[in-house]
């Protein structure tokens, strides 16, 4: 009953009365989000401190819980919780992006240098965002201090640093639990966990 009262496609489809989509396990604030996923509070965390509004707008209903994230989805995300100023044109391929005021904010406090090294005229909007690009985006976010070797995964990584400084922090323990020995630098983040990892993160902002 709870996934096809809150899963968008078969819930209409499911329940005599469309119109009560999501009251039966959907999320407060989200349809697609059930009272149930472990994701809950931080998702709705993320609503509240108005860091998300949703993923179909105008009606911004739904989370899209699973879907990966983008860099000018993380733009926004980051700008948002932090409050951060507006900066200049930055980049030369977000100029049609929704997210471009959030993208120049992101560079101007240093967060983000581009995508294409050394060059970095670039910002690559609609790429994906994996685990380690995730963790160098927090780490020069919040300013986060180094932290001692944690994981057997992320040696040789140009991101190792901003990995055990975000674990160091308490902001991720790793991919693969109980164990938790495993960072899993080029998995993609999606967007429920980046919630997670925010919610996390809020005691840095």
């Amino acid at each position: 009953m709870d996934f096809f009262s809150s899963e968008p496609v078969a819930c209409d489809w499911f329940l005599a009365d469309p119109g009560a989509c999501g009251t039966l396990g959907g999320g407060t604030t989200f349809r697609d989000v059930p009272t149930t996923s472990i994701f809950y509070d931080d998702i709705e965390w993320l609503a509240a401190e108005g860091i998300t509004t949703g993923c179909n707008p105008p009606l911004n209903d739904l989370f899209c819980p699973t879907d990966f994230v983008t860099r000018g989805q993380m733009a926004a995300f980051l700008d948002r919780a932090l409050g951060l100023r507006d900066g200049p044109n930055a980049f030369d391929d977000d100029d049609d992006s929704i997210f471009e005021a959030n993208i120049n904010a992101l560079a101007a406090a240093g967060i983000t240098t581009g995508c294409n090294p050394p060059a970095n005229t670039a910002y690559c909007p609609d790429d994906f965002v994996t685990r380690a690009q995730m963790a160098a985006f927090l780490v020069r976010a919040l300013g986060l201090p180094p932290g001692p070797e944690r994981f057997v995964d992320d040696d040789g990584s140009i991101f190792e640093a901003d990995i055990e400084a975000l674990a160091a922090a308490g902001i991720t323990l790793g991919c693969n639990p109980p164990a938790n020995t495993m960072f899993c630098p080029g998995a993609l983040i999606t967007r429920q966990q980046m919630a997670a990892f925010l919610h996390r993160a809020a005691a840095y902002f």
